[in-house]
């Protein structure tokens, strides 16, 4: 979403796969006439990269960050910077490594903050002058002010299709949680670690009670479980898509089970609801699940602790592929 600027609210889609090839367009979604407008091109076409926007002074602030991806034929180490002011693309700066399907997230205190922390994913780096390909444990920092990247400290597990979430409150405040993803056996994990902005290292964290990869991972806004965690859904050791919920408790740095959601569904998204009569639940919406490509959606309330069918909201309409498409 753009943060800053005369096109505060519009949301920046970039990329992806199209129907026949990845893509390299943009697409900026204005909620207000709730429309669709063309976007400026990328200047590298690919998928799995990350979008963050800057929220730091400076003269980079309110741009996107578009880092890394999945290109023609490998991982990349190219940044761009999406310019809502003038609706252009620009090249950014490299990257120390390649890297696909990463976390991308704002730090926000210590003296750290407002720099990007790029962890994991997919690619390959020349860390210790030898050369590795494969799931990395590595992380970067991406100054805004200076525009520059510098190595991160190491994860303890290097894992890909992780989460990554800013906790807002208890002893742990600041510190981002890494939760999940695959590790570099191509299995789903339980681990976590956290990532402490003042002292730029990783502990390891509480394990989850269910190892997934592809699931999501939101803060909830009200309710008894307020600033709490809520990881949901994915796909689990043996490649099946879970239902299944944890609730992480910044407070106690532990994790519960969850209620169950209607629908087992990984590559969902799930979104926190700000206005309006649903305002403090989360919405989960799409992914894959069984037969295929979803079109349901469901609500976590807060108040009750459980998953229904939103109100008189239809199915998305997406045209549903075979299930054989996803195995």
């Amino acid at each position: 979403m753009i943060a800053a600027g005369a096109s505060a609210g519009q949301i920046l889609i970039a990329g992806g796969r199209g129907s026949n090839d990845f893509l390299a367009s943009t697409e900026i979604y204005d909620p207000l006439p709730s429309r669709f407008m063309d976007g400026p091109k990328m200047k590298t076409v690919g998928i799995d990269h990350t979008a963050t926007a800057i929220g730091s002074p400076g003269a980079n602030l309110g741009k996107i960050l578009l880092a890394g991806g999945y290109g023609v034929t490998e991982e990349v180490n190219s940044t761009e910077l999406y310019d809502p002011a003038s609706n252009t693309l620009s090249p950014g700066p490299s990257m120390r490594d390649p890297r696909t399907l990463h976390t991308a997230t704002v730090i926000v205190s210590g003296p750290n903050a407002g720099k990007v922390l790029l962890a994991g994913g997919n690619g390959s780096s020349f860390a210790s002058d030898k050369f590795y390909s494969g799931t990395l444990a590595s992380t970067e920092l991406y100054d805004p002010a200076s525009n520059t990247f510098v190595s991160g400290p190491s994860m303890s597990v290097a894992r890909y299709s992780a989460t990554a979430t800013v906790i807002v409150s208890g002893p742990n405040a600041g510190k981002i949680l890494i939760a999940g993803g695959f590790d570099e056996g191509g299995k789903p994990v339980f681990s976590t670690e956290l990532y402490d902005p003042s002292t730029n290292r990783f502990t390891p964290g509480p394990a989850m009670n269910v190892a997934r990869e592809g699931h999501t991972t939101t803060v909830i806004t009200a309710g008894p479980n307020a600033e709490k965690i809520l990881i949901a859904g994915g796909l689990d050791t043996n490649g099946q898509h879970l239902a299944s919920t944890d609730l992480y408790d910044p407070l106690t740095n532990t994790f519960a089970v969850g209620p169950t959601m209607r629908v087992a569904r990984s590559e969902h998204t799930a979104t926190a609801i700000a206005s309006g009569r649903s305002a403090g639940m989360i919405l989960l919406a799409g992914g894959v699940g069984y037969p295929g490509v979803l079109a349901s959606a469901e609500l976590y309330d807060p108040a009750t602790n459980k998953f229904a069918r939103p109100p008189k909201t239809p199915e998305m309409a997406i045209e549903l592929l075979p299930a054989d498409a996803f195995q």
